[in-house]
Formats: structure tokens, C-alpha cells, sequence
């Protein structure tokens, strides 16, 4: 399929969008290719390999400890589980447009499953950040180098786990393995109970210094919540299962509560605000540098999450009448904090959005603009577009779309290499080998899971073939 980096004016039109469609389709080929293509080469290895320099396009070093091949990354397998449940059934709706790479994408999810479950039976019920391919966890010592360690019986759940049942259970329910499928619900249902009673945190590990990760007592982070409303979504799709309405509007309730700041609640905050973290009084949480701390790229991904959610449900029919009536209110906020967190997140000049911003002094604090807000973002922004009742709401959803695309285009995909983007630029536009969380690339995730949704969804808006 041809790529032809089509750009879209400042203020399009929904009709101009449908001229995206081909490049977005092709990325979504070209990635899962090469993400085949990279498994096929290895046969003794059976996970997903996204190890290459983005800015290079070399493989790295086998023997890195951070970025070989003895890495295994508990979040890109997860993900990348998700990712190839995702692309095969869009895919499956479209038998011509690349007819040859489903089965190769479902030999991946078959074998990719089975080494998850078999690392988790290692690991008393848990996945980790760090793993060896044989599953034994790890963190990195003083010397850079791997030290494995035992995890403890009752030790919490963390993101690892959250992404991997997720990813898991998507896989299963395509490949209609029941017992593996039952398998991977408990486990979502297992690690949603521990959010919410306070039993989940987080296992990422520390790879960028200006993006702080290590657990900090007192500091409550939203993301969990967020990222549950993923698999509330597909609880929705692949069960219809009523269950999962209450199972993410409590995701919803929490987020709209304690981490926006919606009827002026906060009054040194601005309307719309969304921070990070709590602290344990409920409060945004003030660090040490006196910074209230939002990621605008979290914020647009809650939205566009969030979205997918109710919109699936109604598209499943799932919800009670009153159900209805919480969703309708939700999705009424929906425009106006995107645009709030877009303004304050995106980057005019070098054209992207920042990692994070200080709500205080309204100004970034972490420059550098990872790739994957971009794509959270074009999706809650057409997500957005659906939900809006009036034309300059809805025109405003599409110039953000329009903003998001072609700093996408302009700056992040490399026609070159897959059609795969950069993974971090800085705020002076330069491509900078800076590790957004890990140095793996993006399986079909952020990017591919998020451009199945937009192509989706204007096909809705558009009365146009599902495309």
C-alpha cells in the first residue's frame, strides 16, 4: 500500500479527513508487517521484538542490558498482545486489504499467549517490567548490569500486570480460547480489585531522568484508572457484558473526582485542569519543587479511553437507563477538557506535545514530546467531534485533529522505517534518543490500536464503509 504523507488544512472539514484514510491504512499494514516479519526471523525466540534505534533504524545490540534481546519488557508484550488482537480483527473487516497477514498475526498471539501464562505461573500470578526471556524478573544495579530477583507471594500488582491481562484477554477472546480467556478476565478483574483497594503499584523502572517514575509515599497516581477504562472497552466488545459498564464508570467517577478540575472546584486551578496525582488527602498533589504536575498526553488519552468506553457500550446496547443518563453527562465534559489539555500540552513551533506541565505556573516543565499523546490525541479528538452538540465545538475537535496529524506526518512517521515513528523529539524539533518508558518501540499500541479507532470512527461520522 502507497504512502503518500497527506496533510490536512488548519481548519478541515470531516470530508477532508477521509483523505487520511490510505496513509493510515498503510501505516497499520507496514507496522504489523515488519512486527511479523521480525518474528519470523527468530524462531527460538517467541516474543515481540521492537528492538531498533528509531532514529538510527539499526537493531540494537544483542547483549544491551536495557534494549537486547534478554529484555523482555512486560509492557510491550502486553501491549503488543493487545496490538495484534486488535489489528486482526480490523483487519478480519477487511479481507483485501492485506489478506496474507492475518495468519502470520495470529501464530504470533498463540505462541505470544502461551509464554505469558507460563511466565506468570513463574511468578506466583504476576508479570514484571523487567523479565528474562525465560521470566525471571530483574531490576538494574549500580553497574548497569541485570539483578534478578524473587518476587514476593502477596507482592501488588503493578502496570506490567495491568497491560499484560488486558493484552492477554484480547487475545484469548479473538482466538476463542475459553480456558485462557477465563483465565486473563479473572486476572483483569484481580488487578482492577487492587487498584481500587489500594494493592497496585507501579513496576516501571527508571530510564529517563527527567521523567521521574519511582513510587513516591503519599503521591496517587490516576493512571491505573485510566488504563482500566481499556479493558472495560473490550470487556464490552468481545462479551457484551453489562457487567463491564459499572466496571469502567467507576473507572470514570474516580478520574472525574479527584484528578480534574471540573465546576471550578480548585479554585487556584484553571477549569478543566487535569493533574497527575493526588495526595492523601485527595488534593493535587504538590511536589517537592511546588509543581502541581498534568501530562497533557494522559489527559488526551483518558479522553479518548473514556470515549471508546461509552461509545462502545451504546454500540453494544449494554447500559440501564440511568446507566445512559451518567454516560450522556460524561461524554458533555468530554470536548471542553480536550481542548483545555491540548492547548495547554501542545507545542506550536516544533509541533508536538510536551510530557508534562506545570498547572501553577502554566508553563511545560518536561519539554521533550513523546509520539504515542499524538495519536492518543487524534482519537479523543474524533471521539470528541461525535459527542459534541454544536458546530464550533465540532470544528474546533477536527483543528486539533488537524494539529495533532501533521506534527505526526511533518515530524514523527519515517516512511523509511516501517512507517514507525520517532519515539521522543525535543522542544527544538531534534529526534533525541531519549526512552519515553521503554526502549523497545511501540508494538501497534499507542499508534496502530489508536488509528484502528479513528478510521472507525470516521467511517461512523462519515456514513462511509467501516474502513
Amino acid at each position: 500500500m502507497q504512502y503518500c504523507a497527506v496533510l490536512l488544512p488548519e481548519n478541515p472539514t470531516l470530508a477532508q479527513l477521509q483523505r487520511i484514510v490510505p496513509d493510515y491504512q498503510a501505516m497499520l499494514v507496514s507496522t504489523m508487517t515488519a512486527l511479523a516479519e521480525r518474528y519470523e526471523r527468530r524462531p527460538d525466540y517467541p516474543f515481540i521484538d521492537t528492538k531498533l534505534d528509531l532514529i538510527s533504524g539499526d537493531d540494537f545490540p544483542a547483549d544491551d542490558p536495557i534494549r537486547g534481546l534478554e529484555t523482555i519488557y512486560g509492557w510491550i508484550q502486553g501491549r503488543g498482545l493487545e496490538a495484534l488482537a486488535g489489528h486482526l480483527l480490523w483487519l478480519h473487516r477487511h479481507p483485501s486489504i492485506a489478506a496474507a497477514l492475518p495468519p502470520r498475526l495470529a501464530r504470533m498471539m498463540v505462541e505470544l499467549l502461551v509464554q505469558l501464562r507460563r511466565m506468570r505461573a513463574h511468578n506466583t500470578g504476576h508479570l514484571h517490567f523487567f523479565m528474562t526471556p525465560t521470566g525471571d524478573p530483574f531490576t538494574l544495579g549500580a553497574n548497569g548490569r541485570q539483578r534478578t530477583f524473587v518476587p514476593e507471594l502477596n507482592a501488588p500488582y503493578g502496570y506490567s500486570d495491568l497491560f499484560c491481562a488486558k493484552g492477554m484477554y484480547a487475545a484469548a477472546s479473538v482466538l476463542n480460547d475459553l480456558e485462557a480467556t477465563a483465565e486473563a478476565r479473572a486476572y483483569c478483574l484481580a488487578v482492577d480489585e487492587a487498584v481500587h483497594q489500594g494493592n497496585f503499584a507501579s513496576d516501571q523502572q527508571p530510564l529517563d531522568p527527567k521523567n521521574p517514575v519511582q513510587p513516591v509515599p503519599g503521591r496517587h497516581l490516576h493512571g491505573p484508572y485510566m488504563l482500566q477504562l481499556g479493558s472495560a472497552a473490550l470487556m464490552a466488545a468481545l462479551e457484551a457484558d453489562a457487567d463491564c459498564v459499572e466496571f469502567g464508570l467507576r473507572q470514570i467517577r474516580y478520574e472525574m473526582a479527584h484528578h480534574i478540575n471540573l465546576d471550578g472546584r480548585i479554585a487556584k486551578l484553571h477549569d478543566n485542569d487535569f493533574w497527575e496525582a493526588i495526595d492523601a488527602s485527595g488534593q493535587p498533589y504538590l511536589d517537592s519543587d511546588f509543581h502541581i504536575i498534568c501530562d497533557p498526553g494522559h489527559a488526551l488519552e483518558y479522553i479518548g479511553l473514556a470515549l471508546k468506553f461509552t461509545q462502545t457500550v451504546g454500540q453494544m446496547r449494554l447500559a440501564s437507563t440511568a446507566q445512559k443518563k451518567e454516560i450522556a453527562a460524561i461524554e458533555a465534559t468530554m470536548p471542553a477538557i480536550l481542548q483545555h489539555n491540548f492547548t495547554c500540552g501542545f507545542q506550536t513551533g516544533p509541533g508536538g506535545i510536551c510530557k508534562s506541565f506545570d498547572l501553577l505556573s502554566r508553563r511545560p516543565i518536561n519539554t521533550d514530546m513523546p509520539w504515542w499523546n499524538l495519536p492518543e490525541t487524534l482519537r479523543a479528538a474524533l471521539l470528541c467531534h461525535s459527542v459534541a452538540t454544536d458546530d464550533k465545538t465540532r470544528q474546533a475537535c477536527l483543528n486539533i485533529f488537524a494539529a495533532c496529524h501533521n506534527a505526526f506526518t511533518n515530524h514523527y512517521v519515517r516512511p523509511d522505517l516501517h512507517l514507525m515513528a520517532l519515539q521522543t523529539r525535543s522542544a527544538l524539533g531534534r529526534p533525541v534518543p531519549v526512552i519515553p518508558a521503554t526502549a523497545d518501540a511501540d508494538p501497534g499500541y499507542h499508534t496502530g490500536l489508536s488509528l484502528i479507532d479513528v478510521l472507525t470512527t470516521l467511517a461512523t461520522l462519515s456514513n462511509a464503509p467501516n474502513v
